[in-house]
C-alpha cells in the first residue's frame, strides 16, 4: 500500500549497495524525519564515443543515442549505469579510447532532484515500513511544505592538556543540557555528568537519537567541535552514530584547505562563522566573542589566547562555573542565528537553487543547478572539464583619483550592474557557443549575434542566462516590495555569483570570454558614463567597479540631491538610446543616485602626488564612512584607527587638527595611550609557509608556539587561520599577552608607522607635515 506524504529535503547521499546505487532522501515530514528510496536510481554520464565503441548487453550498462549535442556541436550518446563502480569503469574505459565524458561527477541524488526541478519542499508517494520512517519505490516532486526546523546550538570544551573531551553543551527550545566528565555529583538538572568519555559520548548518541534534531548550528562548529567528537569517537572505538535512525555521519576534510565537511544522515551542520561570510558580514574578527559583542552586545564568559587553562580550572575545581561557560557560548550562537536570521538565509538558498541544505558555499552548484536543467531543454549537455591555462579576466573599472578635499560630492552606482551587463547584452555560455555556428550565414541570420569582447559573439536566440538573471531580478523586486529582505538578499546573492563563477575555472562553463565580456562591457560602461556626466558639467573624481564621485561646477543653491536625481534620470535615457544604437538592445541598465557626501576626502598614494585608489573618507548624514583608510583596516592598532576618526572628525567641522594632532604624540609619549598599541593580525596560512618574508604577526605566533612546545602543550598556531596580537618594544616584536606585556613599548615606532603616516596625508592641506610638527615639539623641550 502506498502512501502520499509532504516533507523537506534534509539531506541526500548514494552509495553502492549489492552491486547496485541506492539513493536515499532524508525527508522531514510533519510525524518526523524518514527515509525515501526513489525509484528509477541509475547513475547517468554522455560521451561522444560512438554506440558501436561502447560496451552491447552488459548488465547494468544502457548505451543509446541521445537528442543532445555537445558544445562541440556533436552528437552525444547516453549512458546509464545500475551502481557507481560500473559507472566509473564505463569513465574510465571511455576516457582510455580518447573519447570525452560530459557531466559524469553529477552525483545521481543531485541530477535526479535537478531534472525534477525539485528544491527543497516535496511530495512523494511510497511504499512504507511497518513503522513508516522508510519508503520504497518512491516518486518525488516539487511540493510547496513548510518546515518548523528543530535547532541545537552545540559547543564542546575540551582538554588542551590531555587533548580529551571534556563536556558537550547543547541549547535548543526547551532544551538546555550539558554532558560533563567529572568525578563530581551534578549540582543542577542542566548538568548530567559521567566518569569518563567513552559513557558521555554513548550517553549523547542516545540523546540525539531520542529527541532528534533537525540542525546542529555553531561556531567553528564541524571544522572543531564536530570534528574533535568524531576522532575521540575513533579513537575510542564507537561508532558515530549520530544520523536518523542511528546512522553514522562521516567528517572529512579537504586537501590542504583547512576546509571540514559533514555529511549526517537526516540532519544538518551549519557552521556560524560560514553563513555570515555567505551572507557577506563583515567583522574585525570572526571570534565568537567578538561577534557577539557586535551583535548582540554580550560576550563569553571567559576569553583570551590563555583561557583554555581557566578553562580546566573551573573544570576542576567550579562544575557550576564550567558549565555556564560551556551553555554560555551555545546560548550566544543561538541568538546570532536568530537575530540574523541565517537558517531562513540558508533555506531561502535551498529553496531558490536546489543546493543541499548543508553546502553553505556553493555558487557553482547553485549555478548548474538552475543553468543545466534549462541546459537540457534546448537540446545540449555541458561541456568537459578542460585542462588548460587560466586566464584571469580583467577586474572591475577602477579609475585614478583626483585627491583633495571636497564638499557636496554625489556618489552614483549601478543597480546590479553585472547581472545587468548579462541580461542585457545576453552573455551566455550557450549562445557564446550557438553564435560560433551563425556566424558565417547571411546578415539577416548574423543579426541575432550580440559583440562581446575577446572575439567573442553572442546569439541572443539561444541565451539562457538573461532569461533566468531576469526571472531572478523580477523575484528580487517582487520581495523588495512585499518586504521580504532574506529572500531579497539571498537572490543579490545568487545573481552576483554568476560573473565569479563563469569566470572561475573550476565551474564547467568556464571560459576567459565570458568573464571578460562582462567586465570589460563594465569598463566601457563606465567610461561612457563619465564622458555623458562630464558633457553636463560635472566631473568625475574617482570610480571603482560600478560606482562614480562627481562633483558639480553648478555651484547655485539648488539642492545637490535634485541635481543628482537630474543627473541620473539623463545618463540613464543615455543608456538606453546606446544600447539601442549599438546592438537592437532593449537596456536593463540602471544607475542610481545613491547619496551625497557634505564633506569628502580622496587622498593621494603614500610619497606620490597621485590619487589613490579604493581609499577616502566621507561624511553623509553626519555619519563618518571610511574605505580602505587606517580607521577601516584591522591590521592597525586601536590608537591609529581612532586618530584617524578624530581627526576626520574635526577636519570635516571646518577645525584645525594641528593641535589634536600635537596633542597625541605628547600622550602618546607619556604612556597615556598603551592599552590601544597591540597590533591584530590573521594568519592566512600554517607557520611552517612563511620562509622567506616573516612578518611581525608571524615572528609573534612564533614565539608563542616556541614557548608552548617548551612546555609541553599544542601548539596553537602551526596550522595558521588564527589572529595574532602582538606590541613593538623596544626590543622588537613581542606577543601580546595581557597588561604585563605593555612594558618598555617603542613609542616612536608607534609614532612613525601609526601616528605620521595618517597626518601626513591631510596636513600638506594645511601647509606642513609631521616632520615640521615633531620639530617643533623637540625645540619646544
Amino acid at each position: 500500500m502506498f502512501i502520499e506524504k509532504q516533507g523537506y529535503i534534509v539531506s541526500r547521499h548514494t552509495k553502492d549497495v549489492d552491486g547496485h546505487i541506492e539513493m536515499s532522501l532524508f525527508i522531514k515530514t510533519q510525524e518526523g524525519t524518514v527515509k525515501v528510496f526513489p525509484d528509477r536510481q541509475l547513475s547517468v554520464f554522455f560521451t561522444n564515443a560512438p554506440l558501436d565503441r561502447l560496451p552491447q548487453n552488459v548488465t547494468g550498462i544502457q548505451c543509446r543515442l541521445s537528442s543532445y549535442r555537445s558544445f562541440e556541436n556533436e552528437a552525444v550518446t547516453l549512458v546509464q549505469s545500475n551502481s557507481l563502480m560500473l559507472h566509473q569503469q564505463m569513465i574510465n574505459q571511455v576516457r582510455q579510447q580518447g573519447f570525452a565524458v560530459y557531466e559524469e561527477d553529477i552525483k545521481p541524488h543531485n541530477r535526479y532532484l535537478m531534472e525534477r526541478n525539485i528544491r527543497g519542499a516535496v511530495r512523494f508517494i511510497g511504499e512504507p515500513d511497518t513503522n513508516q520512517q522508510v519508503f520504497r519505490q518512491a516518486r518525488v516532486i516539487a511540493g510547496d511544505w513548510k518546515p518548523s526546523w528543530k535547532v541545537w546550538s552545540l559547543d564542546i570544551e575540551t582538554s588542551v592538556s590531555t587533548n580529551t573531551l571534556l563536556s558537550i553543551g547543547i541549547t535548543a527550545k526547551g532544551q538546555r543540557v550539558a554532558f560533563v566528565v567529572t568525578p563530581k555529583a551534578a549540582v543542577s538538572d542542566t548538568i548530567r555528568r559521567f566518569d569518563d568519555e567513552n559513557s558521555l559520548l554513548l550517553a549523547f548518541i542516545r540523546f540525539v537519537r531520542k529527541h532528534s534534531p533537525d540542525i546542529f548550528i555553531g561556531w567553528n562548529l564541524i571544522g572543531f567541535d564536530l570534528q574533535f567528537i568524531d576522532q575521540r569517537c575513533q579513537a575510542l572505538g564507537i561508532r558515530p552514530a549520530f544520523g536518523a535512525n542511528g546512522e553514522s555521519w562521516s567528517i572529512r576534510s579537504s586537501d590542504n584547505q583547512g576546509k571540514y565537511f559533514a555529511s549526517i544522515p537526516g540532519r544538518v551542520a551549519l557552521d556560524g562563522i560560514t553563513l555570515l561570510k555567505v551572507g557577506g558580514y563583515q567583522f574585525e574578527s570572526f571570534s565568537l566573542n567578538n561577534v557577539s559583542k557586535e551583535i548582540l552586545d554580550d560576550g563569553k564568559l571567559l576569553h583570551g589566547n590563555e583561557r583554555w587553562q581557566e578553562i580546566e580550572r573551573l573544570h576542576r575545581e567550579d562544575l557550576d562555573a564550567f558549565v555556564a561557560y560551556n551553555l554560555q557560548d551555545c546560548d550566544l550562537v543561538m541568538r546570532i542565528f536568530d537575530k540574523l536570521k541565517l537558517i531562513e538565509l540558508q533555506q531561502t538558498r535551498v529553496d531558490l537553487t536546489g543546493i543541499p541544505f548543508e553546502q553553505t558555499g556553493g555558487s557553482v552548484a547553485a549555478f548548474e543547478n538552475l543553468y543545466l536543467p534549462r541546459l537540457h531543454k534546448a537540446g545540449w549537455v555541458a561541456p568537459a572539464w578542460r585542462d588548460e591555462d587560466f586566464v584571469a579576466s580583467p577586474g572591475g573599472f577602477v579609475m585614478s583619483s583626483i585627491p583633495g578635499l571636497y564638499k557636496n560630492v554625489l556618489v552614483f552606482d549601478f543597480k546590479s550592474l553585472y547581472p545587468s551587463i548579462i541580461r542585457t547584452f545576453h552573455i551566455d555560455p550557450l549562445a557564446r557557443i550557438t553564435a560560433k555556428l551563425v556566424s558565417d550565414l547571411p546578415a539577416t541570420v548574423s543579426t541575432r549575434l550580440v559583440p562581446g569582447f575577446l572575439g567573442a559573439h553572442f546569439d541572443r536566440q539561444y541565451a539562457i542566462l538573461p532569461t533566468l538573471v531576469g526571472e531572478l531580478a523580477n523575484a528580487r523586486e517582487a520581495a523588495k516590495q512585499s518586504g521580504n529582505s532574506i529572500l531579497s538578499y539571498a537572490i543579490k546573492i545568487i545573481m552576483n555569483s554568476f560573473y565569479g563563477v563563469l569566470g572561475s575555472n573550476v565551474c564547467r562553463f568556464y571560459h576567459a570570454e565570458l568573464a571578460s565580456s562582462i567586465t570589460m562591457r563594465g569598463h566601457e560602461l563606465l567610461g561612457r558614463t563619465k564622458r555623458w556626466m562630464e558633457e553636463r558639467g560635472a566631473t568625475v573624481i574617482y570610480g571603482d567597479t560600478d560606482s562614480l564621485f562627481v562633483t558639480l561646477h553648478d555651484k547655485s543653491n539648488v539642492d545637490p540631491k535634485i541635481q543628482g536625481l537630474q543627473l541620473r534620470k539623463d545618463i540613464n535615457t543615455c543608456l538606453s538610446q546606446w544600447c539601442q544604437e549599438y546592438a537592437q538592445l532593449n537596456s536593463h541598465l540602471e544607475l542610481e543616485f545613491e547619496r551625497v557626501y557634505e564633506r569628502f576626502f580622496m587622498p593621494t598614494i603614500r610619497g606620490q602626488e597621485e590619487g589613490s585608489k579604493k581609499r577616502y573618507a566621507g561624511q553623509s548624514g553626519g555619519q563618518l564612512v571610511f574605505k580602505g583608510l587606517e580607521a577601516a583596516r584591522t591590521d592597525w592598532t586601536p590608537l591609529a584607527r581612532q586618530f584617524q576618526r578624530t581627526l576626520f572628525e574635526k577636519i570635516f567641522n571646518d577645525e584645525n587638527p594641528i593641535e589634536y594632532i600635537q596633542n597625541v604624540v605628547e600622550r602618546l609619549r607619556a604612556g597615556l595611550f598603551d592599552d590601544q598599541l597591540v597590533y591584530s593580525k590573521q594568519l592566512s596560512r600554517p607557520l611552517s609557509s612563511y620562509t622567506k618574508n616573516i612578518p611581525p604577526h608571524v615572528r609573534a605566533a612564533a614565539m608563542i608556539d616556541q614557548k608552548r612546545a617548551e612546555q609541553g602543550l599544542p601548539l596553537e598556531y602551526n596550522k595558521g587561520r588564527k589572529r595574532v596580537y602582538y606590541v613593538y618594544q623596544r626590543s622588537g616584536v613581542m606577543p601580546y599577552e595581557g597588561a604585563e606585556t605593555l612594558v618598555d613599548l617603542d613609542y616612536e615606532h608607534y609614532i612613525e608607522k601609526q601616528i605620521e603616516p595618517i597626518a601626513d596625508s591631510i596636513l600638506p592641506f594645511f601647509k606642513t607635515n609631521m616632520a615640521n610638527l615633531l620639530s617643533q615639539q623637540i625645540s619646544l623641550l
